[in-house]
């Protein structure tokens, strides 16, 4: 199934010229295909009109009769015979120097093969994006591509519109022609925007500014939007746009900030904690009163409780009260020991069991750290 296709055009006078020298043709070729041809009349009082019209004219009756095995040669051709008839014409009518510009889109189920002399311009639009553009045939142009001007200082030069090459015109012109065509065509799909038009459009319209302007409407709204915003910023020129969109006749809504996966991470300047013990040994869920416990290495032999600059290390602190709860029962301990100590020993006539008694209770209650804390 060939992908349908939604065409409009249509071309106004502007709002300080006095006739309209553009002329355009949107033709459904006999083999199926869509022609879609601007041109830009020059040469003043109706020389412009006349040239675009026999220009456009021709291109529609060169193609008409071409066999599209190779579509890029018979656009090319038929420039050239464009061409010959605007010079014929010319001198039939005493028109010295009459001539036009000329874009062609021949559209072939889903490929686009584009050619086109002078300063009309094709644009391709993807989900709002330019894809890609002609370049304009003009002195300026030429200074751009070899880094003479930039495109601000080209816009505003006032060369800007001098073409080096055009269907017809000066015999400088003539000198240079050359038309310039795509060998490979545009691959369109659904939802694709092409846009011919004359300098009338572009002039007042930035190409960042094509888009935005008509994305959401109807392909002949979007048509009438863009005329309108022209004349809205003067309207100096003659204005023509052709617009086709691809698959359906709303000019595609771009997607804006669309979601994405996202992973958190650790944001600049957080402190990295040592790694969180485990459950059964949480400092959070032991009551406040009780004392910490902490969690011993593998490496560690079991038993060995760790030292207050150890659990720093760990992210833990020691509380104050068991400090000073440790040294007073350290304290208590080394007493008692001190006192027994100091007891006689016992009268010779005394049990041996009762002393190895006290002896092993005193061991075994008290330990060697705690003798050697009590006697600090």
């Amino acid at each position: 199934m060939s992908l349908p296709f939604y065409i409009h055009g249509s071309t106004d006078v502007g709002r300080q010229r006095a006739q309209n020298e553009d002329s355009y043709r949107i033709v459904a070729q006999p083999d199926g295909s869509r022609l879609l041809v601007v041109c830009d009349g020059m040469g003043g009082h109706e020389a412009g009109e006349v040239a675009s019209q026999v220009a456009s004219d021709r291109i529609v009756e060169v193609l008409a009769a071409s066999a599209p095995d190779h579509p890029p040669r018979a656009l090319y051709q038929s420039f050239i015979e464009a061409n010959q008839a605007v010079l014929d014409a010319a001198l039939t009518r005493g028109a010295e120097g009459m001539g036009t510009t000329g874009v062609i889109a021949w559209v072939m189920d889903s490929r686009c093969y584009v050619g086109w002399v002078g300063d009309s311009r094709l644009y391709q639009f993807r989900e709002g994006a330019l894809v890609d553009r002609t370049r304009d045939h003009t002195r300026v142009a030429q200074m751009v591509t070899h880094g003479i001007l930039t495109e601000e200082e080209a816009r505003n030069h006032p060369d800007s519109h001098v073409l080096v090459q055009a269907l017809g015109g000066s015999a400088g012109v003539q000198k240079r022609f050359k038309p310039e065509v795509w060998t490979d065509p545009l691959e369109l799909r659904s939802g694709d925007v092409v846009l011919l038009c004359s300098d009338g459009l572009y002039d007042f319209i930035e190409d960042f500014e094509l888009y935005p302007l008509i994305e959401g409407l109807d392909y002949q709204d979007a048509v009438a939007r863009l005329i309108q915003t022209a004349n809205e910023r003067g309207g100096a020129d003659n204005i023509t746009v052709i617009l086709l969109v691809a698959g359906q006749p709303e000019v595609p809504r771009t997607v804006k900030d669309p979601p994405r996966d996202r992973r958190e991470t650790i944001p600049d300047g957080m402190p990295i904690l040592a790694p969180a013990p485990a459950p059964e040994v949480q400092a959070t869920s032991v009551p406040p009163s009780a004392p910490v416990v902490q969690a011993s290495s593998a490496s560690e032999p079991q038993g060995k409780t760790e030292e207050p600059a150890a659990a720093a290390r760990t992210g833990r602190r020691v509380p104050l009260w068991w400090l000073l709860a440790t040294g007073l029962v350290a304290l208590g301990v080394g007493l008692v020991l001190g006192l027994r100590a100091s007891e006689p020993p016992p009268a010779p006539g005394s049990s041996p069991s009762s002393a190895s008694s006290s002896n092993l209770d005193a061991g075994v209650g008290m330990g060697t750290p705690h003798t050697e804390v009590g006697g600090q």
